[in-house]
């Protein structure tokens, strides 16, 4: 990747990357990592530190649809996230809406207005209205990833074991936990 990449391509990506360094340190100054590690309990440390609530939405997730989304409100903060996929991956989507929430994006949506009230059929005009609003996301994306992979690696490399009291199903076997910390190691080589 970065043979073919310019000078100017690598800076970038190394002040992505310092800047989402620092947004995770400034959050686990505040946010504890639990251990064994249980999103419900990282959440609740969010919401004392943020002071709003953070509600979690699962949704069945279909080929082809946004894996996961954040939407701020006066009050509260929701994130859905797929019902139908692993607990790990669950917990990743969720980090990576908090990797919004963190940044202060402000989030734009992807769907078409057909799409967006197929799957939401109640929802307000002015609700959609602001769901549908467009931008350039690719940075926004980058830094969320970025900081779901960073906030993971940590808890891959602290807990053996990842555990959740919302959520049952299969517990991630060896292999997959295997791949997933050689792949996070080789992300905090960049």
């Amino acid at each position: 990747m970065w043979r073919t990449s310019s000078s100017a391509e690598r800076a970038a990506w190394h002040e992505l990357r310092a800047r989402c360094d620092r947004r995770v340190e400034s959050l686990l100054r505040s946010v504890e990592l639990p251990d064994p590690w249980n999103i419900d309990e990282f959440i609740d440390g969010l919401e004392r530190h943020r002071g709003r609530d953070v509600d979690l939405c699962a949704v069945s997730w279909h080929l082809g649809d946004s894996t996961g989304a954040w939407q701020r409100n006066d009050d509260h903060d929701v994130i859905a996230y797929p019902d139908n996929t692993s607990t790990m991956h669950q917990d990743y989507i969720i980090l990576h809406e908090i990797g919004h929430m963190i940044s202060g994006h402000h989030g734009q949506c992807v769907l078409s207005v057909q799409e967006a009230q197929r799957r939401a059929p109640d929802l307000s005009p002015t609700a959609l209205a602001h769901l549908l609003h467009r931008g350039d996301v690719t940075t926004e994306e980058h830094e969320a990833e970025t900081i779901a992979t960073l906030i993971f690696a940590r808890i891959t490399r602290r807990t053996g074991r990842r555990r959740s009291r919302r959520r049952t199903g299969a517990a991630p076997d060896d292999r997959t936990a295997a791949t997933l910390t050689r792949l996070t190691s080789a992300f905090d080589q960049l």
